[in-house]
């Protein structure tokens, strides 16, 4: 009998309420849609949480009462303690800054592996600035000018600076997650509070020509087990409207008067009493033509920003049928709600379908292990990469 792989999810974060909120909600959809038999067979959870402030606590499971209970461990503690328990693999499940990247970063150095992208990886794709210029080098369409105006945030000698991108252009924090702080400004008058709102948020914001409404499409590509990005999942489109061209983050995540995600309702888009322009479908109807310009972009995206397992770009195609890159968030819950899974499902394969692909992920993952050092590797920086993996996704036509 195979031994079942001990899984690590790491949920929380030390620096907001409102990103600790959402990522232990997410990650208590993925335990709910996990109480199959095959999961539970072939896979051991286990639950890091890390609390606003940073304290860890380590739990078998995300009812709140039990993270309540459990005693609070510094990081020396929580790492000594992980460490010991040489997991097989880790699921990251944290949005904010730190969790994209220092705390990804910490299970490579402990020598478990991550299903998905890299802390390298993370840190690219949330500075937008930095995002697009790699994505723009490979090819990646992108809206005009978005790569020469990043504003600094101004000094108390200073005044404003102006765009150089012509009216209307988007504004949006640098370095930000789920929408926040950004805006759409149609003329100087709303400059001034758009940059306050901005800057709440990062101390640069990217500026970037409006690409008129056509369509707003969500593209993820899964690779294959060669490790390339060949699998193009059907779409999804947001469908918004003229009076409510883009999408800000109360589009997406539904909160109270204080501003924290609200429990009781949660996902934004889609519920019964949401307007038109919170609403999407999946799979989108996209022509052939259409199609193939999105996985093309897609696809050079996912290399050149140097994704892992998988990749989420959001598109927007102008009323002419051309396609801009807007984002990229390469993250996943693994829930059968997530935005990938969801997707996943709308194909005929059986391998796509959860919760097999949320397996293939893990089993792909822990196959990474580091190896035990090597005395004879003598060159290099980096520790001799396993050349097989034992778990694959077979490709065929998409």
């Amino acid at each position: 009998m195979v031994a079942s792989l001990r899984v690590l999810h790491v949920a929380g974060s030390p620096v907001s309420q409102y990103y600790s909120m959402i990522s232990v909600h997410y990650a208590r959809q993925m335990l709910a849609g996990s109480s199959d038999e095959a999961t539970k067979a072939s896979f051991e959870f286990t639950f890091a949480v890390v609390l606003p402030g940073g304290a860890w606590c380590i739990v078998p499971d995300l009812d709140q009462g039990t993270i309540d209970d459990a005693p609070k461990l510094e990081h020396g503690a929580a790492l000594s303690t992980l460490a010991a328990s040489d997991f097989d693999v880790c699921v990251p499940h944290m949005f904010c800054w730190p969790g994209y990247t220092q705390y990804r970063s910490i299970f490579d150095l402990i020598g478990v592996p991550l299903v998905g992208n890299t802390a390298e990886c993370m840190a690219l794709i949330t500075d937008k600035q930095q995002t697009k210029a790699v994505a723009a080098a490979a090819g990646v369409p992108l809206p005009s000018r978005s790569l020469r105006c990043c504003l600094s945030f101004p000094r108390p000698t200073r005044r404003v600076q102006t765009p150089t991108v012509g009216y209307p252009f988007v504004l949006k924090p640098c370095c930000e997650d789920n929408s926040m702080g950004i805006s759409k400004v149609e003329e100087a008058g709303e400059l001034r509070a758009s940059l306050v709102e901005a800057f709440k948020f990062d101390s640069k914001v990217v500026c970037e020509k409006f690409i008129p409404l056509g369509r707003e499409i969500r593209v993820a590509v899964v690779e294959d087990e060669a490790g390339e990005p060949s699998i193009l999942l059907p779409a999804t489109e947001y469908l918004l409207t003229p009076e409510h061209p883009m999408r800000t983050s109360t589009d997406k995540i539904s909160v109270t008067e204080e501003g924290l995600p609200d429990a009781d309702k949660f996902f934004a888009t889609n519920r019964e009493e949401a307007p038109d322009f919170r609403r999407s479908v999946c799979p989108a109807p996209l022509d052939d033509a259409l199609t193939a310009k999105l996985g093309e972009a897609a696809r050079r995206a996912h290399k050149a920003l140097r994704c892992r397992d998988f990749s989420i770009f959001d598109f927007r195609v102008d009323p002419e049928g051309e396609v801009y890159m807007l984002e990229c968030q390469p993250v996943c819950s693994f829930a059968r709600e997530s935005a990938m899974i969801g997707m996943a499902s709308k194909t005929d394969r059986p391998e796509l379908q959860h919760p097999q692909l949320f397996h293939t992920m893990l089993r792909r993952a822990a196959a990474r292990k580091p190896k035990p050092f090597d005395a004879s590797q003598k060159l290099g920086m980096k520790a001799a990469a396993r050349s097989t993996s034992p778990c694959s996704i077979v490709t065929t036509a998409t």
